[in-house]
């Protein structure tokens, strides 16, 4: 009884242990590296831990540098829009962010729109106050032969294309600062 026991324990260990592999690791370094989890609150305001959190999403870090950051998106100034709230609820209730979300400025005009699947960033657009496309940012389009970047295409008010940006590694294999 004893000896299946011990094996059930080593199994139990190493699935559970196996299940978290490549999520919140650490490096050599102690820097941060590969898929993170971000825990958001009401107005996705990035939390230290679970425990005030209402959304969770995913990031990645490449030995300490954050590929895909965020900022906050709502405030007393802006509203998440309830019909476009999607995801899946988790074990600890939280929410997964998976499908559209759109920002609403007090006044009613659209603020920003972010898409993710599976808690992953897919793209995000933000507007001027007028309405019109300011921002777009997509996290799909990646630099030759690299795993992770985005896309950046920055719009005036006129809608011209003011500038467009890959953010990935360069030669030497560095991030650029990100904002």
């Amino acid at each position: 009884m004893k000896t299946i026991t011990f094996i059930f324990l080593i199994f139990n260990t190493l699935f559970f242990k196996s299940q978290t592999v490549g999520i919140n690791q650490i490096d050599s370094n102690g820097k941060k590296d590969g898929k993170w989890v971000v825990y958001l609150d009401n107005n996705w305001k990035k939390l230290k831990d679970s425990v005030n959190a209402v959304y969770y999403r995913y990031t990645y870090y490449d030995h300490g540098v954050n590929i895909y950051p965020m900022g906050a998106s709502g405030g007393k100034k802006f509203k998440l829009d309830p019909s476009f709230v999607q995801g899946s609820s988790s074990t600890s209730g939280l929410i997964l962010l998976d499908g559209e979300y759109k920002w609403y400025k007090k006044n009613g005009k659209i603020s920003s729109i972010h898409i993710f699947k599976n808690g992953e960033y897919i793209m995000c657009k933000e507007f001027y106050k007028s309405g019109q496309l300011h921002q777009f940012f997509d996290y799909t389009k990646k630099c030759d032969g690299q795993q992770h970047g985005w896309s950046l295409l920055i719009y005036n008010k006129e809608g011209g294309i003011e500038l467009e940006s890959y953010t990935c590694k360069d030669k030497n294999g560095v991030w650029p600062k990100m904002r």
